[in-house]
């Protein structure tokens, strides 16, 4: 039987996990997963217009993969990636830009502290979203989006994505998120 092709968006910090992200895509080559995440960088635009582009990029696809490390949870850009894959758009002119949410996927990277932000940590806690380490991503990233895809199918109910969105990035000032 022919392996079900998964579309992820990867959401991570472009500044830190860089390097992460260039595993992780050499690695799913082998696999039928296909990353949806932006390429480019687009920090030019208004946040209405980056909003806009996140969206359409996560329309076709069915789980976000988070990259965890030490600022993660301090990204605005992040946090918003994380509200807009809880979330089902329903567009009734046309049905075909409709979406449900998204199920998640938090990869623990091997740094020396982790950064979580607090709508995945709300889901993490809820039982939504499903985590993993970063050392077992060859052995377990396909079964574990598998799993995330089951959890938004069975487990919709246990979302939690009642936070309000971040206004801008956090900084880290003596181990606080300020």
């Amino acid at each position: 039987m022919a392996k079900k092709i998964r579309n992820c968006f990867l959401s991570y910090h472009h500044d830190y996990n860089q390097v992460y992200v260039k595993k992780l895509r050499q690695l799913k080559r082998g696999m039928k997963v296909a990353d949806y995440s932006l390429k480019k960088d687009i920090s030019q635009y208004t946040d209405e217009q980056i909003y806009s582009v996140i969206r359409n990029k996560m329309r076709a696809c069915s789980v976000t993969i988070i990259l965890i490390g030490e600022r993660t949870g301090h990204r605005k850009w992040i946090d918003w990636e994380l509200w807009a894959s809880l979330r089902a758009y329903k567009n009734s002119k046309n049905p075909k830009r409709s979406f449900r949410p998204k199920g998640l996927l938090a990869i623990y990277l091997p740094t020396a502290s982790h950064s979580v932000p607090d709508r995945l940590q709300a889901n993490i806690d809820s039982g939504y979203a499903v985590s993993m380490r970063w050392k077992n991503i060859e052995r377990d990233l396909e079964s574990k989006i598998n799993y995330a895809i089951w959890k938004r199918d069975n487990a919709s109910h246990e979302i939690k994505n009642n936070l309000e969105r971040f206004e801008r990035n956090a900084f880290n000032f003596l181990g606080f998120r300020i």
